[in-house]
Formats: structure tokens, sequence, C-alpha cells
């Protein structure tokens, strides 16, 4: 294939319907999550509704199973988020050239007095795996990610959230999982704790402590890891270092650039 051991700045569905059937081994992803954070083109995480963001992400997640090899693996981490007495998107778009050229201003969805009320929690990720699971993919772990050194959270009447979820989806009923490698690893629970690591140029980076054992315990040496949102890198970095092949898309050119500075700095990157 054209693009292994490349990032490509395009949009994530674009790339994921270039490539070819049953060619990817491993996906390990996270896409942008529901009006967190704004990176400047993306199109996923700014819907005035989170049931428009759990259909629009969908479109993106789907087709990933036509890529995905019949024994490999899905990785799928997305944070959730509670509904605020402002609603949701509380800035103005900002014009762009390229891509956000039609969303000069964002709309706030308001409570319905039913499933959006405020301070309710919007079990986005729990909502996004039961699509998932009625599309077909078979949900083999909901794994706890448990954060020693959470990002800083303040609420009179709730706990301090130090999770997240990351799904481990697969296609078929035989697929790879080398479960002598997770014990060694320590991995073979499903609650994990790992430190955040955030990468200086993008916040919410994966650890790459978080993402190696993942790697080692689904797939094989010379295999093709997928990240369809790769962000700053990290799946790259953690490949190269395992000697897993990788294939990168990130539709946020200046996100492009940092990962391939860094990956250059670990072997001759060519791209």
């Amino acid at each position: 294939m054209e693009n292994i051991n490349k990032i490509i700045c395009i949009d994530a569905l674009e790339g994921i319907n270039s490539l070819p059937d049953n060619s990817i081994n491993l996906i390990i992803t996270s896409p942008p999550y529901f009006n967190c954070r704004v990176y400047g083109n993306e199109t996923i995480g700014r819907e005035e509704n989170p049931l428009d963001y759990i259909n629009n992400i969908f479109k993106y997640l789907n087709p990933l199973k036509r890529v995905l090899h019949k024994e490999g693996s899905f990785y799928l981490n997305i944070g959730d988020i509670y509904f605020g007495t402002k609603g949701f998107s509380r800035n103005k778009g900002r014009y762009s050239r390229k891509t956000d050229k039609h969303y000069l201003e964002y709309k706030i969805a308001k409570p319905d007095g039913k499933y959006l009320q405020y301070k309710q929690l919007l079990m986005l990720p729990e909502r996004i795996a039961i699509e998932m699971q009625n599309a077909g993919w078979i949900l083999r772990n909901k794994i706890i990610w448990e954060k020693p050194n959470p990002v800083p959270s303040y609420s009179k009447d709730r706990r301090y959230p130090v999770y997240e979820h990351i799904f481990h989806f697969v296609k078929s009923k035989k697929y790879f999982f080398d479960i002598k490698k997770a014990k060694e690893l320590g991995h073979h629970r499903d609650v994990i704790k790992n430190r955040i690591e955030p990468f200086k140029f993008h916040q919410a980076s994966f650890p790459l402590s978080l993402i190696k054992p993942l790697i080692e315990i689904t797939s094989k040496e010379g295999d093709i890891v997928l990240d369809p949102f790769m962000g700053s890198g990290t799946v790259a970095e953690a490949c190269i270092l395992l000697n897993r092949n990788y294939i990168g898309f990130e539709i946020n050119e200046d996100f492009c650039n940092i990962a391939k500075e860094r990956l250059e700095k670990i072997y001759d990157f060519q791209y």
C-alpha cells in the first residue's frame, strides 16, 4: 500500500475509503470528543446536539470494519461530557479559507427536560458502543483507563472524573490476542492505571505507555496499525518502537506537521 509508514493530511473518512479490504491488522484511535476542544478544521465534535455527534462519528467508525483484517482488533477511546447550564457550543466559529467556511458560528443545544438536562452525564461512550454493536461489531472489553493524575475538575455535588473508556472491538469470533504477553505486561485486566503524558503541542494526546501494550498484545511485528485520527503521532511512534507498520490520517495540517517532526527525531522519516 502507498500509505504504509506515512501520516496523510486528509479527512479520516476519505483516508479510510482509500484503503483495501481486510488490509489493517490493528486500529487504535481517539476521535475528537464532543464539544471539548476545537483544534481548527475538523468537523467532528462541533455538532449542535450530542445525538448528532453520535450519528456523525458512527459514519467514520463503521467503515473501519471493511478495512480491518478478520483477525484484527479495534481500540476506541471516547470521552464523556456533562450538559451544562449554558448548553454546549459556547464559542463563535472562526473563519478559515480551507474547511471552516460553513462553521462561521456554532449553534447552541438547549435543554429538553429529558436527555438534555443540566448536570446530565450524557453517556456518549456507551451510546456509541451500542451503535457499533447494532452494526455487527463484537465488543470484547470495556476497558477503564484510570488516571492517577487526572486533569483537575471541581464540582460541589459530584465525584471527580478520573477515568476514560477504551472499547475493544473485533469483527469475528477468532482474532489475534496474546494473553501471555498481556499478563506479562500487566494488561490482562479491564482496568488499566496509566498516567496522562501531555504532549506539549497536543494536550489530548495518548500516553505512549498506554498505547504500546495494546499494540504488543493484539498485533505482531510487521503488522499494519491504523490511527485515522492521528493527532500528534503517538500511535505511529509506538509502532516504530515496536517494529510495526503504521498508517495515520489527520485533517489538521498543524498536527500533521507536528507528528511528522516528532517521528523524524526517531528515524529518517520519509513522506
